[in-house]
């Protein structure tokens, strides 16, 4: 076989297939005749898809009928019968190999989740990741308020716990310029994290209005706030532990799109020299604050989701941002003036960030953009993962050479 073929020259009848609405809704009826329960005449929309081309299930699936978060099936395709399951439907397919079912809340490495969710009343499925996570709401009688709720399919969330409390004593000290969720517990028998809600309203749509500057500006200054916090979480992450993340992406691309090859391996060359000649300072990060996890609390602003808190380089927060905002269309968001306004906000607290550093790291989360297109339920994952790569070889040699 050709080495420069890409998995999705072999695979793209197949990703067709399983795009189109008409396929999903067919599996979505057979399925229906043993799960009587599901209107499989209602509409079912995806909400998280996945291509594995070297693993079993090459395709992974998730179906959801509008708007009911609960009424979800978790659709697999393997090459090859796949060994027998409780509570899951397998049958043939000529063109795909084997397509089996999973009715949520059935995961077997959530094992926990079906039983957290019956406990509750009013649950609505935030966001589910299937054999990793999922989040969700519930009303707490305890309290009569709203509550969230993380299940792990480990014991990360002990950790997670640990650093929240952590950040709840400084906001209690007043050392965050932001407002935070209270934690309430881990509950280590089901994997689950528990936290209290933030009163406010998500920002988003606001950053892309007419008061985005204002906006930018705010979220800057906040995020900035947290390198002076003064909290010291127990992780670490600096410029070799991302070089080292990054090489692991950098060899699945390869092996998804050979013709990346040569970029990459100079890519990959460039960040090598470069961290290695970087002196490190770390400093209390949130690690992933880009523009979805900020709300608006009256005079303050939110943060959420605080999985990601570690000793890091400044330069990585804000490179999240900026990075995030990379991708959206220019044609109707200011990108650069939001992204500038932000940069000056976020180094009037913060200090002065290194520029090469901060490409370096905008690099990395191009990088890490391309893995995502490649990794999702798309016929043209080759083509998107090219052109993350190339806006990665353009941020670090628009700095570092």
């Amino acid at each position: 076989m050709n080495k420069s073929i890409t998995c999705y020259e072999q695979f793209r009848e197949k990703l067709q297939l399983v795009s189109q609405a008409e396929w999903q809704t067919r599996v979505i009826e057979a399925f229906a005749e043993t799960w009587p329960e599901w209107d499989a005449s209602t509409v079912w929309k995806k909400c998280y898809g996945r291509f594995d081309p070297d693993s079993e299930p090459y395709i992974s699936l998730l179906l959801q009928q509008g708007d009911c978060s609960r009424n979800m099936c978790l659709v697999e395709v393997f090459s090859k019968k796949p060994e027998q399951q409780n509570n899951t439907q397998d049958y043939p397919d000529k063109q795909l190999g084997w397509i089996r079912g999973r009715h949520f809340p059935n995961d077997p490495k959530l094992a926990h989740l079906t039983m957290v969710l019956d406990i509750k009343q009013d649950v609505e499925i935030l966001r589910y990741r299937p054999s990793k996570r999922c989040t969700f709401s519930a009303y707490s009688e305890q309290t009569a308020s709203k509550v969230f709720g993380k299940q792990f399919a480990d014991n990360r969330g002990a950790q997670i716990y640990a650093e929240s409390q952590r950040l709840w004593n400084a906001a209690c000290e007043e050392r965050l310029n932001f407002t935070i969720a209270k934690p309430i517990r881990w509950d280590i028998k089901t994997q689950t994290l528990w936290h209290h809600a933030i009163e406010g309203q998500p920002l988003v749509e606001k950053l892309f209005s007419t008061d985005g500057t204002d906006i930018a500006s705010r979220i800057g200054t906040a995020a900035g706030g947290m390198t002076r916090s003064g909290i010291e979480p127990v992780l670490g992450f600096d410029g070799q532990a991302q070089l080292q993340r990054t090489i692991k992406y950098a060899n699945e691309l390869v092996r998804r799109v050979p013709g990346l090859t040569s970029d990459l391996s100079n890519i990959l060359q460039i960040l090598r020299v470069f961290h290695a000649r970087h002196t490190t300072r770390l400093r209390p990060l949130h690690g992933a604050p880009h523009a979805h996890q900020w709300l608006e609390c009256g005079d303050r602003l939110g943060l959420v989701d605080f999985d990601r808190t570690c000793m890091g380089e400044p330069e990585l927060d804000a490179a999240t941002f900026i990075a995030e905002m990379d991708f959206e269309d220019r044609d109707k968001v200011p990108v650069d003036e939001l992204n500038a306004t932000f940069l000056d906000a976020y180094q009037d607290i913060a200090g002065k960030l290194d520029q090469r550093l901060l490409a370096a790291y905008r690099c990395h989360k191009r990088l890490a953009k391309a893995l995502k297109a490649a990794r999702s339920l798309r016929v043209n994952g080759d083509r998107k993962a090219r052109k993350h790569v190339a806006y990665a070889n353009q941020a670090l040699r628009d700095v570092l050479l």
